[in-house]
């Protein structure tokens, strides 16, 4: 590198260095910190904001989307798992039946439902976009992992006039790098006198202010062993790219 020629001449590497010199001295007279944590004038960054429902509704799939051998409906009575309508006993299993916060429930939802069309009593998966106001979001996420210990032991899940008892919760796998974090467990259920024990699994992702959810059972009474890949893929992929 050309070290002194030109318009300066063989003077300017001194200037130079009198010019470092100079800033180490006088720090703030050559522009300040150079850290930029130092600042004062640094604005926190905003809070997420909700989707809407068309938003929201672009980044699920859609019915009749295929992922895997399971194809994508709606909820044609109710809107599935995890309803507001539910409430828990004792109150702090609470975000494990309705994802609400004590702080407020979603500003907006979409439902669908996802199963195997060739197997009618297999997994059924309930794939539930949710977005939230106020740091509600994260907010949830807090209380399922405080739930998922304090309940540890089982709870009672209160759906209108019927009930479900669930007898253990534990803390299953949830999907690596998946949005801003995740969460998963393995419900242990006994729905109903005479009824052998079931499981449930339920896995939430937190991508700012809006939670995905997939709860996944088998229609058949036995463990499906998780939430099938092939829908948490499809589902991560389509919020990812509303547009494909």
């Amino acid at each position: 590198m050309n070290q002194g020629y030109g318009k300066y001449g063989t003077h300017a590497p001194i200037r130079a260095i009198l010019a470092v010199l100079t800033c180490t001295a006088a720090l703030a007279a050559c522009g300040g910190p150079a850290d930029p944590a130092a600042r004062t004038d640094a604005k926190p960054s905003a809070a997420p904001k909700p989707l809407a429902q068309p938003a929201l509704a672009a980044r699920s799939l859609a019915p009749g989307a295929e992922a895997g051998p399971y194809r994508t409906g709606e909820y044609t009575v109710s809107g599935g798992p995890l309803s507001d309508a539910y409430t828990a006993k004792p109150p702090a299993c609470q975000s494990l039946v309705s994802l609400r916060s004590a702080r407020g429930g979603p500003v907006a939802q979409v439902h669908r439902r996802l199963t195997d069309p060739k197997h009618l009593q297999g997994a059924d998966v309930a794939v539930q976009l949710r977005s939230y106001g106020k740091g509600r979001a994260a907010a949830v996420m807090g209380e399922l992992r405080t739930a998922g210990k304090a309940c540890a032991g089982g709870f009672t899940e209160v759906r209108g006039s019927g009930t479900g008892t669930y007898t253990s919760v534990a803390k299953a796998v949830a999907p690596a790098g998946a949005g801003d974090e995740a969460v998963a467990y393995r419900l242990g259920l006994k729905d109903g006198p005479g009824r052998s024990a079931s499981y449930e699994y339920l896995t939430v992702v937190r991508y700012g202010a809006t939670l995905v959810s997939f709860r996944a059972e088998n229609l058949d009474g036995k463990d499906l062993g998780g939430v099938p890949k092939e829908i948490v893929d499809a589902q991560t992929e389509k919020f990812s790219s509303p547009g494909k």
